[in-house]
């Protein structure tokens, strides 16, 4: 469920749980699309629709597994995961929390150390989204753009599909694949070194 696509696309299928012992029913996303926690919302929030007979509307991060439910209309899903579950899953960490890093022109306004581009906890939680399930196809010790150098380099891993390689920085939105063995971020991307120096200046 990494891919935002197949998240997305669980919420617009209905699931079949089981109801007792010998029964099955057949859930659908329960809620309005003028919900702000909607599948396009919480599919980004990193989560995908896992309902139970108990709890309809009920998702699960694809990274840190943990299960949210009983969505109100004004329940913001980046918010609510990036409180909950900060200190365990690195998606909650680059991607929900970036809302309170930055303003609405988008610079970089976050006072606390752990949440600047450069930090080694936001570099590590940006290794994360390369190394979960071993998805990134390019970590060889022959390889320029290693998840380590992508990381290091301000990107997060975000496929599209399975094995593709798009790789994505949330500060200035720019997305990049079709990644060569001979590739080196910083050269390739140098939108995060200016964004780094704006930033510091």
């Amino acid at each position: 469920m990494e891919i935002l696509q197949n998240r997305i696309d669980s919420f617009t299928r209905s699931k079949r749980v089981k109801n007792g012992q010998k029964t099955t029913v057949a859930l659908k996303w329960p809620h309005p699309s003028a919900f702000q926690a909607n599948p396009e919302t919480l599919a980004e929030a990193g989560f995908y629709y896992d309902p139970s007979p108990e709890d309809r509307d009920s998702v699960t991060c694809y990274m840190c597994s943990k299960q949210l439910s009983e969505w109100d209309s004004d329940d913001d899903p980046f918010d609510i995961h990036y409180r909950k579950c900060a200190k365990t899953c690195s998606w909650a960490v680059v991607r929900c929390g970036l809302r309170n890093d930055v303003d609405n022109q988008g610079r970089f306004v976050s006072q606390n150390k752990n949440r600047l581009p450069l930090s080694k906890a936001m570099e590590k939680a940006r290794l994360d989204t390369f190394t979960f399930d071993d998805g990134w196809p390019h970590d060889s010790t022959k390889n320029g753009c290693t998840s380590k150098k992508m990381a290091r380099a301000g990107f997060i891993y975000m496929p599209q599909e399975p094995g593709d390689d798009l790789a994505t920085c949330l500060y200035c939105g720019v997305s990049l694949s079709g990644w060569d063995d001979d590739d080196d971020p910083w050269c390739v991307f140098p939108s995060f070194l200016s964004f780094l120096f704006s930033y510091i200046l």
